[in-house]
This record gives structure tokens, C-alpha cells and sequence, in this order.
């Protein structure tokens, strides 16, 4: 009997810890982001199982998940070419249902002042003036596992997956913008703002990667405010 079989360890034991995919709202905990990409591990979680919406009637109203997912997609098909003034930002959003884009709880849900603020904002006014803008931007790209843990003893790589609200460029760089529906005051949106600083620097280095240009800014909107906080 070989007792050095009985004694070996595997030498990798941290790495199987580790995923083989993430996503970058991950790194900050949050599992379940709207932003989350498809297929990413994500800790198994129990979910109360409810009426269906068309037993429940029309009083049904969105949670505050769904909408903040009501926002992002009113931000990702908006027309950011012009400002609207209000009514014209209605007719924007209306037309967004006849597309199907949004269903109509959701557009009853959107915080039409909160976009307009958005839209007449200086930060809308730079995105609007630059000849590169993507939004809802869906990366894929491969890390050192060393990058997520340290001690880790292998060479291997992790799929890192996020969606990036918008970014553009300016001046020969690229400008890293998330939007944000938290329910904040104007004096925690600070604070706030520093928990999202992993994602942002992750989307950042993500990009970067890809499209071979230095981010010169990383910025965060809060629709609750009308704030804009750069990381």
C-alpha cells in the first residue's frame, strides 16, 4: 500500500472555491443585480412564490426591483439626442410601449421628472456630444484567478461577465457612467456611492481591455437625487 497516496493533498484547494465564472456586480455582493450576466453562479436562494399577476388585479404594483428594471430600460431606449420638453418626454415613454419595449405597468411606474432631471442634466449634455456612446453594453472577459484571491497558487482564469449602463468617449477616453435607482438622500448618496466603487473600477479595467482606451472617469447617477459622483 502506497502511503503517500493517503497523505496527499491537492495543492489547489483555494481555486475550487472559486467560481469559473462572475460577474461584477458580484464582487460587491450584490448576487441578484438587474445587471447580473446570464448563467453566472450566484448562491442558491429561496424565493416566496406568489399569485400570479392576473389573479391579483390591476393593483398590483411593481417592487422596488422591478422598478429600478423599469428605469434602466426607459434609459436604455430613450433619445438622448435632444431634451424633451415634458410632454415630449411622455410621447418618448408611451411610444416605448407600442414597441414593447416597456409593458404598461412599468411605464406607470417610471419617474418621468427623475428622467427628465437626467436629460436636461450636464452630464446627459456631454454624452449627447460625443461621437461614440454604447449603453447596456454586455462584456466578457478572462482574469487571473489571482486577481479575486491572492493566495491562490494557479495559473487559471475566471469568465468575468457585467453589463455596463453607458459609457462614451471624450477627449480620446472613455467615460464609465451606472445609473442608479437606490432610495438615497442627497447627504448618504457619498457614502452610497463608495460601495459601488469595485464594479465601476471592474467595468473600467473591463473596458479598457477591450476597446484600448484609458477610462478617465467612472461615474455613478443617482436618479433620487439628480447626482452625479465620480469614483
Amino acid at each position: 500500500l502506497d502511503q503517500k497516496a493517503l497523505s496527499y493533498r491537492y495543492p489547489y484547494v483555494r481555486e475550487t472555491l472559486l467560481p469559473a465564472k462572475l460577474t461584477a456586480t458580484q464582487l460587491k455582493g450584490r448576487e441578484r443585480d438587474a445587471e447580473i450576466a446570464a448563467n453566472a453562479a450566484v448562491a442558491p436562494r429561496l424565493r416566496a412564490l406568489g399569485k400570479p399577476r392576473f389573479i391579483e388585479g390591476e393593483d398590483h404594483k411593481l417592487t422596488s426591483a422591478e422598478r429600478g428594471t423599469a428605469m434602466h430600460l426607459a434609459m436604455q431606449f430613450l433619445d438622448f439626442s435632444a431634451v424633451p420638453d415634458r410632454e415630449g418626454l411622455e410621447r418618448q415613454l408611451d411610444e416605448l410601449v407600442v414597441r414593447r419595449l416597456l409593458t404598461a405597468e412599468q411605464r406607470a411606474a417610471l419617474q418621468s421628472f427623475a428622467l427628465r432631471r437626467f436629460l436636461m442634466s450636464p452630464l446627459a449634455a456631454r454624452i449627447r456630444a460625443s461621437r461614440r456612446v454604447e449603453r447596456e453594453y454586455r462584456f466578457s472577459v478572462l482574469r487571473s484567478v489571482r486577481q479575486f484571491d491572492p493566495a491562490a497558487a494557479s495559473d487559471d482564469m475566471v469568465l468575468l461577465q457585467g453589463v455596463v449602463d453607458c459609457f462614451f468617449e471624450e477627449n480620446g477616453a472613455l467615460v464609465v457612467v451606472d445609473f442608479k435607482t437606490d432610495h438615497v438622500s442627497r447627504e448618504s448618496v457619498p457614502a452610497r456611492a463608495e460601495e459601488y466603487r469595485t464594479q465601476l473600477e471592474t467595468y473600467a479595467a473591463a473596458l479598457a481591455s477591450i476597446w484600448g482606451m484609458e477610462v478617465r472617469e467612472k461615474l455613478l447617477y443617482f436618479f433620487a437625487t439628480g447626482d452625479t459622483i465620480a469614483l
